[in-house]
């Protein structure tokens, strides 16, 4: 791998015993499990208060992130009873995997598929849900497409069904377009500028994602494309299909994801027990804004219901 790209992501997992030695300073419980194609995933795990009520949220980060800061929604939902893992996708934080890469639709579904067959041998009657957070909310879109039968629901947050149209008409975003055609795995959309102040309210989110070791600082067009591929035809092949509980939470200041697009999934999603709640002053970020504790409580509320 060049000199640029290496700079502008994390260093590369060969191995779990390469995680486990990066993540030795850490406090959170974690470990690993190994995907369909022997590809080792990174996980941490917040257990529940005493008492738990059987439920167990699997989060889903969003772009270029990793599983660490989503704490956030551990310590919210672990008072209410409900386990809490974080899983690094791969190719990104402490698990394997190319970096710049999501790998296809097929292997992200087996990925999942590993942790919530983990969670279900370690605890067969465990209900299992799906958090997603933008990126990771086509993640769990893509799981569940298949996969509905292995879980009590899913928690959507700001999901990533396309690009919101202002993107586009930035000057940034117009003078990387040769990129989109010539050379779309190269990573130059930068993930730490402008866009990531304008996505929350809470300055200190963006400044503890800049200095996150193990988060990208640019990403390519072939990373975003990849993102897109997961919920492909979403209309016809995923929304019609997924029949289990949704939640979903969008902010209502979101430039970065259309928000069209979700209000017509939550029109059109077949799931008979489906909730669409807008926070009007919230940007994109919806875990770290002053709204983020009334959006956890209702998640952990929702999710101790399912």
């Amino acid at each position: 791998m060049s000199a640029q790209p290496a700079a502008q992501m994390p260093p590369e997992v060969q191995s779990a015993a390469d995680a486990n030695r990066v993540a030795e300073s850490t406090a959170d419980h974690h470990g690993s499990v190994v995907s369909a194609d022997q590809t080792c995933l990174f996980y941490r795990y917040w257990p529940a208060e005493k008492n738990g009520n059987g439920h167990v949220a699997i989060v889903l980060h969003g772009i270029g992130y990793q599983s660490g800061p989503y704490k956030v929604i551990a310590d919210s939902l672990n008072p209410c009873g409900i386990d809490v893992y974080g899983l690094d996708a791969r190719g990104h934080g402490l698990s394997g995997g190319r970096r710049g890469y999501l790998g296809s639709p097929g292997q992200v579904v087996q990925d999942v598929a590993a942790m919530v067959q983990f969670i279900k041998q370690q605890r067969p009657s465990a209900k299992v849900v799906l958090l997603g957070d933008s990126m990771g909310s086509n993640y769990a879109l893509a799981y569940a497409r298949k996969h509905s039968g292995e879980l009590a629901g899913l928690v959507l947050l700001a999901p990533a069904f396309y690009v919101d149209p202002s993107q586009f008409l930035q000057w940034e975003s117009l003078r990387l377009m040769p990129y989109l055609f010539f050379a779309h795995r190269k990573p130059v959309i930068n993930l730490l500028g402008k866009r990531l102040e304008e996505s929350t309210r809470d300055p200190s989110f963006v400044a503890d994602r800049r200095r996150d070791p193990l988060a990208y600082k640019k990403v390519s067009f072939g990373y975003v494309l990849d993102i897109q591929r997961l919920i492909w035809n979403w209309r016809r092949k995923i929304a019609p299909r997924v029949r289990i509980p949704i939640l979903m939470i969008k902010g209502g200041k979101d430039r970065v994801v259309s928000q069209r697009d979700c209000v017509t999934f939550a029109r059109i999603s077949a799931s008979p027990d489906k909730q669409f709640k807008m926070y009007p002053e919230v940007y994109h970020t919806t875990l770290w804004d002053p709204k983020t504790p009334e959006i956890l409580k209702l998640a952990g509320e929702w999710i101790g219901q399912r």
